[in-house]
């Protein structure tokens, strides 16, 4: 059968002009490898709907996102920033359309002394994420401070939770700290293990607070529910949108895709207008 996903996705391309790298990090109330199934599953997603996505460790955790990389990306970004090396050395690559890379290996904080180190840094992330591309950022706020760069500090804000009420609190605690530190701006929620109508209740209560006590918007991205399909298909080593393509967690995956990418196409379409 004659695919046509990736021909209408470069026709959609042609049509909008250039697309710009989409810098989307991920605060997450989940456990860790909860959170990494998620984040390479809805890479995976984003590849079938015809983009390549850059997974970006700056979380500093053992089990970060780049612990689930064959081989540990050595060197991080930061490491090839201080020696102009080529960001692309940074990459390890995971399946079709996917990469993973490291931001550093030590906080920020102490790596950034001089004034043009910030910038250093975000030319390799420029260089790592060509037009075009997602980059999904891993965070642990606790951690480190990735937002210090601007493509970041700047890009989406994508909150993981759970449907347990002290996943929720973590989560509302990142999003009021990180209002704290950005100012007011919108966040995206997706609740995992939960059922639609309990993920969408959950996003209205967050939402609520959020708006009362910080006059910050959170928009309801998606879910992911239970799937056994889910385990079966990290046993066999594939993406579920590949090994079980009408899963529910499948149909789920690629809806939260689907809402990331129409948000970004809204927010360029905004800016191109805006640049004319």
């Amino acid at each position: 059968m004659l695919d046509l996903s990736n021909d209408q996705a470069a026709g959609l391309r042609r049509i909008l002009g250039a697309r710009k790298s989409r810098y989307v990090s991920v605060l997450t109330a989940l456990e860790p490898a909860q959170k990494n199934l998620v984040l390479l599953n809805l890479a995976a997603a984003l590849v079938r709907a015809g983009n390549e996505v850059q997974l970006l460790d700056a979380s500093l955790n053992a089990d970060g996102i780049a612990s689930c990389a064959a081989q540990l990306p050595t060197p991080s970004l930061w490491q090839l920033a201080c020696r102009q090396g080529d960001a692309q050395q940074a990459v390890q690559p995971h399946g079709p359309g996917v990469r993973i890379a490291r931001l550093a290996n030590r906080p920020l904080s102490e790596l950034l002394g001089q004034p043009d180190d910030a910038a250093k840094l975000s030319q390799q992330l420029q260089t790592l994420s060509p037009a075009g591309q997602f980059c999904l950022v891993d965070t642990d706020l606790q951690r480190d401070n990735p937002f210090v760069l601007p493509e970041l500090a700047q890009g989406e804000m994508v909150v993981l939770t759970a449907s347990t009420a002290d996943s929720i609190k973590h989560a509302y605690a990142q999003i009021k700290a990180l209002h704290g530190q950005l100012g007011r701006r919108p966040f995206l929620l997706m609740v995992v293990g939960a059922t639609l109508a309990q993920a969408e209740k959950i996003q209205q209560n967050i939402a609520q607070a959020a708006n009362q006590y910080l006059a910050v918007p959170v928009r309801f991205l998606g879910h992911l529910p239970q799937d056994e399909h889910l385990a079966r298909a990290l046993q066999l080593g594939r993406p579920v949108v590949e090994a079980f393509p009408m899963a529910g967690a499948s149909i789920a995956l690629r809806e939260v895709a689907a809402r990331l990418l129409n948000v970004g196409q809204s927010q360029q379409t905004a800016a191109s207008l805006l640049e004319r």
